[in-house]
């Protein structure tokens, strides 16, 4: 027995150091531990490639004066250029220069003598357009333009080139300056602008003078292969939880996704699809600049833009805003269907989202056909003399493009024309009538 007490003690002591050993091993126990990379997230679903924000805000016209002669752009190859050219500005501060301007005073101040005026199918707010060239200040005004004026009247004397901000809507003239040499100047920016072509003022009695070409321009008339993104791929972008959205096919022509809140009808036939997300609504209104940056992130996330679509209209009570398709460097307009992408904001998301899911992928080049069209001047004429028409009532005379559905269902056909605009909506003239024959107005 005495034996086995002794035993007894040794094991319990060793068991107590074993314990004392362990405890200690586990304080200070540090793993070797490989580093283990992140998985790569799911690729963001996109029916397109991202654009920059120049990409779509650009004027649609540069007009420029100079020994009382007006020349302008036909197309964007230029304008592109110019606008890239103008990213490597840098604006001085904005400062207000004159409110209250009459239509008499706008006229006469694009009129002057070497001044270059950039045409904005919409007003565009100044903090937004601070993202495309900046200005040396933090803190700009909620002020919008849409155009702007370039006077190098002074350009030897201070080496600087004054640039003006005017809203035709408000009113107002703001004012900036860029810092740049003679040389500079005539060997860059000039040479950008060799291109142009003739152009006249067309005065009004009442309201802002018209700027169209003065001579016949040739435009290419083109037929293109059309591509389309599936509505289900929409589906997956727009709907928060796609595995309980029910698709409906109510006609050939209609079909309906709903998860019970949200609703996206696809027109098969004009191949357009319309979202819209009724809890969201919201009557608030927005400043420009937010909504149009919430607009665009929006849209281009998903690679939206699927083609040249351009800024053409910015509506802040309703919440809207609208991008306008562009081929060629013209706008492309049609009845039926819609090239535009339409926006609309509700409650810190989309309310409503309207918009193509075509797209004119590949122009034939044995359907071309060279078309000779009227000159501008012809064109005022056949306004004036026709009866539906009102040229005071005109907000500007454009070229474009006017897509009408082919023989052949895969194609799409764009027909150069001229279009008056007004307030928004825009109305073709025929080139049959502007010869004669009909009222000659679609």
């Amino acid at each position: 027995m005495r034996y086995i007490e002794q035993i007894k003690s040794i094991v319990l002591l060793f068991l107590v150091l074993l314990s004392i050993v362990l405890t200690f091993s586990i304080w200070t126990y540090t793993p070797s531990l490989q580093v283990i990379e992140e998985s790569q997230q799911v690729d963001q679903l996109v029916v397109g490639k991202k654009k920059e924000l120049a990409e779509i805000i650009k004027p649609y016209r540069i007009i420029m004066r100079e020994q009382n002669e007006w020349k302008g752009t036909i197309g964007s190859t230029t304008i592109n250029d110019f606008v890239e050219m103008m990213t490597d500005w840098k604006f001085s501060d904005l400062i207000p220069v004159q409110n209250n301007m009459s239509d008499k005073k706008i006229n006469e101040f694009i009129r002057a003598n070497q001044r270059i005026t950039l045409f904005f199918s919409e007003k565009v707010p100044v903090k937004v357009f601070h993202s495309i060239v900046p200005f040396s200040q933090d803190e700009l005004p909620e002020m919008s333009f849409n155009k702007i004026i370039l006077d190098w009247s002074k350009m030897n004397a201070n080496k600087t080139l004054m640039v003006y901000f005017l809203s035709e809507e408000s009113r107002t003239l703001y004012s900036t300056e860029v810092k740049m040499s003679d040389i500079y100047f005539q060997s860059t920016v000039l040479n950008t602008l060799k291109g142009l072509v003739a152009y006249q003022e067309i005065e009004r009695s009442n309201g802002l003078s018209l700027y169209i070409p003065k001579d016949e321009i040739e435009l290419v008339q083109y037929t293109y292969y059309i591509d389309e993104i599936h509505a289900d791929t929409f589906r997956d972008i727009l709907f928060y939880d796609p595995s309980i959205v029910r698709k409906n096919v109510e006609n050939q022509d209609l079909v309906k996704y709903t998860d019970g809140m949200t609703l996206m009808t696809v027109d098969v036939k004009n191949r357009y699809l319309n979202y819209v997300n009724p809890s969201s609504e919201s009557l608030v209104e927005l400043p420009s600049s937010r909504l149009l940056l919430d607009s665009y992130e929006f849209v281009n996330e998903h690679g939206g833009f699927t083609g040249d679509y351009r800024l053409t209209s910015i509506n802040n009570q309703k919440h809207v805003v609208e991008y306008q398709l562009y081929k060629q460097g013209f706008p492309v307009f049609s009845v039926d269907t819609t090239t535009r992408i339409t926006t609309t904001w509700g409650e810190n998301q989309l309310f409503r989202y309207k918009r193509p899911y075509f797209i004119l992928d590949l122009d034939i080049n044995s359907e071309k056909i060279q078309r000779k069209m009227t000159s501008g001047l012809q064109v005022i004429e056949f306004i004036q003399k026709n009866k539906q028409l009102q040229l005071d009532e005109v907000d500007d005379i454009i070229l474009g493009y006017y897509l009408k559905p082919n023989d052949n269902d895969l194609l799409f056909t764009l027909e150069p024309s001229w279009f008056a605009v007004s307030q928004g909506s825009w109305k073709r003239i025929t080139p049959e009538a502007i010869g004669g024959g009909n009222n000659g107005l679609e």
